[in-house]
Parts: structure tokens; sequence; C-alpha cells
């Protein structure tokens, strides 16, 4: 409907990284539309829709779809669902008795190195396991 009647309006979607969910039709159907601004709030990851967009592509695949990117994009820092290094490091500190196995499943391959070796030089869990996935 947007995308036929050309009304303005304000759509918030979520969905992390743009990878799934409603925030793909709208994408799909705003991107190629100059008068769009499209926030980013926080990180998006390599390999992702969100990470395509956000570091300037001038077309994307969207459900097997080219979709031309003319649309204004922006990148609001700050705003994450997830706890930073110094939180998980804390909450791992916390557990009562040490773990017999850690994995960090979430981030880019750089940062779950890092935590997993801030980990183990802290003698915080047994075992250290990545699940890297780039």
């Amino acid at each position: 409907r947007l995308k036929q009647t050309g009304d303005p309006a304000i759509v918030v979607a979520a969905s992390g990284m743009c990878n799934g969910g409603r925030v793909l039709n709208y994408l799909k159907a705003l991107l190629p539309d100059k008068r769009t601004d499209v926030i980013l709030a926080g990180y998006q990851a390599r390999g992702t829709l969100g990470r395509n967009i956000q570091r300037g592509d001038k077309h994307v695949n969207i459900d097997g779809e080219n979709i031309a990117i003319n649309a204004h994009i922006h990148t609001m820092s700050g705003y994450s669902a997830h706890a930073d290094r110094d939180d998980l490091l804390a909450f791992i500190e916390g557990i009562t008795h040490k773990p017999k196995e850690v994995r960090i499943v979430h981030g880019d391959k750089h940062a779950q190195e890092a935590l997993g070796e801030e980990v183990e030089e802290r003698g915080l869990a047994e075992k250290v396991v990545l699940a890297v996935k780039v």
C-alpha cells in the first residue's frame, strides 16, 4: 500500500540484521524510492542484508529479486538488545560453579575470538567453543 499510494509513513519493523520477517516486504517496496530514509538502529553483522544496506551497496537481493537502493541510509549506534563484553564476562564470573563449557555463538569472528580468549585467560570455563558463521 505504501508503495502504491506514496503516502508519508513511519514504519518500525524489528528484525535482527534485516534477514527475515515483515521488514523484508518494507525494504523491497521502499528501498528504490529516493524519498525513503532507512534508519538501522545498531550493529549489522557481516553477511546480512542489513550490513549490505549499511555499507552502501547500490543493489541487494531480497527474495530472489534485485532491489535498487535509492533510499537514504542512516545508522544509529549504541542501540543493542545484547549484553556487551564486560556484561558477559561479569555474568560468567557470577556463576557459582565454573562452567564446563562456554559457547560463543553471536558476533563477528574477531569479536568471538577476543571474548573467547578473555574467558580462557581469566579461567572462567574449562572449555570455550566458538561458533563462527562467517
